[in-house]
């Protein structure tokens, strides 16, 4: 057994490289996390999963989760599509102290985590393969916040102990399962039950159309601020946004909507900033908004499974006013106006369904 120093303010990547090499020919690594030391074996080497197992003395009914350098591999190549709720923990909590379960694109069901401390992230991304990271500890007993309780209770049983000092948080991940409904908190750590709730009850709602600088931008502060009104949790609740398919990110909101939305609503929008959409976008949304079917269609094609969030404002105004809300922009003041009118009367009516 071999132990290596490297120094999380002052990374030394000849050994970063030396871990990962020892991982990559299937040895047995315990390098620190945040929350407590792990041990690391590649997930696609069977001899060493086995090996994993019999060192732990964990049985084999019990999985491992899966440890991964980036957010974007986790989304990428690991689970299938979440609910919303579970792209927003991602967002609060990764990198960082949680595991999440959940199912695969075949439906197996696998937890997975993001570390974030500097260390083991570095190590994943030099190996740039999916590896199991357990707790350093055998099962069911405490686990190791330290390079020497590691050395101690697995003394000559691990090929490489990378020490960088004590874990930060000293305490386990928090494991949370969504494939209850709406999640279950298999295991209390860091993250605590309260912070995921309060993660869960703020609905995001997105408002999409093809710039995100006139129609878009109205129906968000429209609906903020017609929900202030009536929700006293309105911050606790509600998460207002908009995007737009084809937009400039960084783009002001169209001049004759920020003069609209000040005269006549008392809004300040000077500092909105337009944002594209993306697929994160649709995927963490709870509900999509759009101001043509033509945008709901491009929705749903490039994210079928967004089917159920997805409606057209339109459907908010009344029978003899649904059609699909113009865009204004390049055109006369008196249509910014009509569009302000038939937004509003839209967004007071889902402010109602709300």
């Amino acid at each position: 057994m071999e132990k290596i120093f490297i120094d999380s303010n002052n990374i030394d990547y000849s050994l970063v490289k030396k871990a990962a090499g020892v991982l990559s020919r299937g040895g047995l690594v315990s390098f620190p996390t945040e929350t407590v030391y792990g041990l690391a074996v590649r997930a696609d080497k069977k001899d060493a999963v086995d090996r994993l197992y019999e060192v732990k003395k964990r049985p084999k009914d019990k999985p491992f989760a899966f440890a991964f350098d980036s957010v974007d591999n986790v989304i990428g190549n690991c689970f299938d599509v979440l609910p919303p709720f579970g792209y927003r923990l991602m967002e609060n909590f990764w990198p960082g102290p949680l595991t999440i379960v959940y199912h695969t694109p075949d439906n197996k069901k696998i937890g997975a985590r993001v570390p974030s401390h500097i260390v083991a992230s570095e190590i994943l991304r030099q190996l740039n393969v999916a590896v199991y990271l357990p707790s350093a500890n055998i099962s069911g007993e405490k686990e190791a916040v330290s390079a020497s309780e590691v050395e101690k209770v697995f003394n000559g049983r691990v090929d490489l102990i990378v020490d960088s000092g004590r874990s930060t948080y000293s305490k386990p991940s928090t494991v949370i399962d969504l494939t209850y409904k709406p999640f279950k908190v298999l295991r209390e750590g860091v993250v605590s039950e309260a912070e995921i709730a309060r993660v869960f009850i703020k609905k995001r709602i997105i408002f999409v159309c093809t710039g995100n600088s006139c129609r878009s931008p109205m129906a968000q502060f429209l609906l903020e601020k017609y929900l202030r009104e009536i929700k006293p949790y309105f911050d606790d609740r509600y998460e207002i946004i908009s995007a737009g398919i084809s937009a400039f990110p960084g783009s002001k909101a169209a001049p004759p909507v920020i003069s609209i939305l000040g005269e006549q609503e008392a809004i300040d929008s000077r500092n909105f900033s337009s944002q594209r959409l993306d697929r994160y976008g649709i995927l963490s949304s709870d509900l999509i908004f759009t101001m043509e079917d033509t945008q709901s269609d491009y929705i749903l094609r490039f994210e079928p499974k967004a089917e159920g969030r997805v409606f057209n404002l339109k459907k908010f105004l009344p029978p003899e006013k649904e059609k699909d809300i113009p865009d204004p922009i390049g055109k006369s003041p008196k249509l910014y106006q009509e569009v302000y009118s038939l937004i509003k009367e839209a967004i007071l009516e889902l402010r109602n369904w709300l």
